[in-house]
């Protein structure tokens, strides 16, 4: 665990390093958006984030450089994914203190923004891993989660709405349904390995 966290600490110095106009940028955005849970705008500049990580290293070749320090897949895998949720969470928390509302709205508004962050952290990873983009497929896999779970007047009637990240009809079921697609892209990412 010492050794996982060390090799954590060196990959946020290198992200901090080759990022900060974007990674300031973005937390000021998350600042301000996140509590207030401006909904679509809060989790469209969650995706801009994540489009920026490590699925924009592996599309624009600059993964080669990360792997070549001592680290696995997993490694560079879970240090990119823990970075970029610690980036939505920091932000949205200290937004929170300053925004009239409560603890449990605020703790709510950050988990939905984790959870979204955490499907397609995973979304972004799969579609690159397979050789597409890291904006343009996430994307319109975006709209397409928008458009299916706002179909139907209830949940009766589009259980969909219940494990989409957009919409998170039921926390758990859609916090579950993330994680699959997160560890489906690890599975993937670990697999099939990527160009570099």
């Amino acid at each position: 665990m010492d050794n996982f966290l060390n090799k954590l600490e060196v990959f946020i110095q290198k992200e901090f390093t080759e990022k900060s106009g974007r990674i300031f940028l973005f937390s000021l955005f998350f600042l301000f958006v996140i509590p207030l849970n401006i909904s679509f705008l809060s989790l469209f500049f969650v995706f801009l984030f994540l489009t920026n990580m490590l699925g924009s290293d592996i599309k624009n070749k600059k993964f080669s450089l990360i792997i070549s320090l001592p680290y696995s897949y997993a490694e560079v895998f879970f240090s990119s994914y823990i970075f970029s949720l610690l980036l939505v969470l920091i932000p949205g928390t200290i937004g929170a203190a300053f925004v009239n509302v409560s603890i449990a709205t605020a703790f709510l508004n950050i988990l939905h923004a984790l959870i979204f962050a955490t499907a397609y952290f995973g979304v972004i990873l799969i579609s690159v891993t397979l050789g597409g983009d890291n904006f343009g497929i996430p994307f319109l896999i975006l709209l397409a989660d928008i458009i299916l779970g706002g179909l139907g007047s209830s949940y009766n009637v589009n259980p969909y709405k219940f494990i989409s990240p957009y919409y998170q009809g039921n926390m758990w079921g859609s916090m579950i349904f993330s994680l699959v697609v997160l560890f489906l892209s690890l599975y993937l990412f670990e697999k099939r390995g990527v160009n570099k």
